[in-house]
């Protein structure tokens, strides 16, 4: 399951990960996982496992700790109990960004890499790390949490603080600082069109992605960034600026690093969380 803020994507994984069938909605607010355990009763019909990649920070124990006014009442919601009591499986549970990254390190562009980092953008933006090997999930389960970093402005962040780079490079800010009313596929749109001030938007959220790059790569000493969500569907106008950003303040340590999108696409969190399951299913 990829349970997210604009989406519900549920897929079925053979045991090489190869899709056998899948599933999608919109996320209703207010009904989120019972949409999602309503879709999910006919496709896991012989399945061993579910693995969930959720928005928000998760807990150790599967139950979301944070969250932003994006997804009212999912704060507290305890998806590893919900989802086993419902569906009668063993329930694997971790953010939607560490489950995107297992994904493209176990199936996708960062296989092979020893040391990455994901980024998710889409209606928020979420992160992830794997530093030699190992993914790395912090005291709270909020390691890697970089759309709620400060120092990109002063505009407001989803979460309530301020300069986060959600609040400049996401889904939703690029749709409020366009203005209109515009969502953020036809800003992309109206931006290859040329208008001026659709280019103007994506070109500052890609400065501030690449930012956020720069100071992951020499943090972190990575060798790839893979940048996910559905924003990313843009990325011909994003990436100019991204890179120049990059290449401009990073290291010459970290020169060589590689940013390129994920390559299992708007699948990538689901099989991921589709490999976490199978994981923990092979330890136990």
């Amino acid at each position: 399951m990829d349970i997210g803020g604009t989406k519900i994507q549920l897929v079925l994984c053979d045991d090489e990960l190869r899709i056998v069938d899948s599933r999608r909605a919109e996320s209703p607010k207010g009904k989120i996982l019972a949409t999602a355990i309503e879709m999910a009763a006919e496709l896991a019909v012989g399945a061993r496992g579910i693995g969930i990649g959720a928005a928000g920070v998760i807990d150790p124990n599967g139950a979301v700790a944070a969250t932003t006014e994006v997804f009212p009442g999912w704060e507290g919601t305890n998806l590893t109990e919900g989802v086993s009591r419902e569906l009668g499986l063993p329930v694997v549970v971790d953010n939607d960004a560490n489950a995107f990254l297992h994904g493209e390190a176990t199936a996708g562009a960062a296989r092979g890499y020893r040391h990455a980092f994901g980024i998710t953008v889409g209606t928020g933006i979420g992160g992830a790390l794997i530093s030699d090997g190992v993914l790395l999930r912090g005291a709270g389960g909020g390691a890697g949490e970089i759309g709620h970093t400060p120092g990109f402005g002063t505009e407001l962040c989803t979460c309530g603080a301020r300069g986060h780079l959600e609040s400049v490079a996401s889904g939703l800010s690029i749709s409020r600082r366009y203005g209109a009313g515009i969502r953020a596929g036809l800003v992309a749109e109206r931006a290859r069109n040329g208008d001026e001030d659709a280019v103007r938007v994506f070109a500052e959220a890609g400065t501030a992605l690449g930012q956020a790059i720069a100071v992951v790569a020499t943090v972190l000493d990575s060798q790839i960034a893979v940048l996910g969500g559905g924003v990313i569907g843009a990325w011909d106008l994003l990436e100019p600026t991204c890179r120049e950003t990059v290449q401009a303040t990073v290291l010459p340590t970290n020169a060589d690093l590689v940013i390129q999108p994920a390559e299992l696409g708007d699948h990538a969190v689901a099989i991921g969380a589709a490999a976490l399951a199978r994981a923990a299913g092979r330890a136990s």
